[in-house]
């Protein structure tokens, strides 16, 4: 009897069993894991829960609804909208604004008190020191956001031509107001990333199922821009009333080059005016002393002789 088959098929037989015993193995051990990460992270949830914070939660409360730093009050209200015109929208961007404003008011004084403690110094001089460097932790992140939200506002502003022009091209070209803000804002991404990335959004809240009006209402508040909120307008009061958006958006098109190029005529009407006060202070001394000195030097030498 040939026995190479029968131990052929018993070898064959034995690691198909060890494949599987070893899978089955790997499996449990996998499921194991999990569970033991999944009961981990219950018990982590559970002790975070029960752990006692830095402060009682009534104090905190309290704290909250003095200082007008509740969820929906008018200061984080504002505090977000600045935030957004700034571009910095994302949900952690009013917490993480908050904690600078609050890290800059105590580590500036704090840093300060190995300079302020100097024997010269006076208690008046440190106290003044250290109201002004709470101030300046206070005031400064304003003033930087204030500065971003100037700088973005500008660039929309710049951006904003060239996008109204390609909508109108894409609006006579047949294509509705949703694909034309889609493909305005896919053509000038890689340029010009601001206006587009808000017509994205605008895109995206209409997609999920928003209404267009309240989506354009969404982008005059995200930019606030004067020139974007009158777009907007126009384009809701299109949609309502029925009237030809390509026409809209080409009245809105010449509307806004006449502004800009009114504002450039009033600035090039400012600049001598603005032009006075170099000419005084650096230019027309220059020329006294080219013009008078030789003149002082004949008369001064014909005055001593």
């Amino acid at each position: 009897m040939n026995l190479v088959p029968i131990i052929f098929g018993l070898l064959v037989m034995a690691s198909v069993i060890s494949l599987v015993g070893f899978y089955a193995q790997t499996r449990s051990a996998r499921i194991r894991k999990r569970l033991q990460t999944q009961k981990k992270a219950e018990q982590l949830l559970i002790i975070t829960e029960k752990k006692t914070s830095f402060l009682p939660s009534g104090m905190v409360k309290k704290l909250e609804d003095l200082l007008g730093l509740t969820k929906d009050s008018l200061k984080i209200k504002e505090v977000r909208k600045s935030l957004a015109q700034a571009g910095f929208d994302s949900d952690r961007a009013v917490t993480g604004f908050m904690g600078i404003r609050l890290g800059l008011c105590l580590a500036l004084p704090i840093l300060a008190l190995p300079y302020l403690l100097r024997p010269p110094v006076s208690t008046g001089f440190f106290l003044l020191a250290e109201y002004v460097l709470f101030a300046a932790g206070y005031f400064a992140p304003l003033l930087v956001l204030s500065h971003l939200g100037e700088v973005r506002k500008r660039k929309i502003r710049e951006e904003l031509p060239d996008a109204l022009d390609l909508m109108v091209v894409c609006v006579e070209a047949g294509q509705g107001l949703n694909a034309a803000i889609k493909r305005v804002a896919d053509e000038l991404m890689a340029s010009s990333p601001h206006l587009p990335g808000e017509l994205l959004k605008v895109n995206l809240e209409i997609n999920a199922g928003q209404d267009r009006e309240q989506a354009l209402r969404h982008l005059a508040e995200r930019t606030g821009v004067e020139e974007v909120a009158s777009l907007c307008n126009i384009l809701i009061q299109s949609e309502r009333f029925g009237t030809s958006i390509a026409q809209t958006l080409k009245v809105q098109s010449e509307a806004l080059r006449t502004t800009r190029r009114l504002k450039l005529e009033e600035q090039a009407a400012k600049t001598p005016v603005k032009l006075v006060f170099p000419l005084i202070l650096f230019i027309f001394p220059a020329i006294l002393v080219v013009i008078l000195g030789p003149a002082i030097i004949r008369v001064s030498s014909n005055f001593f002789k």
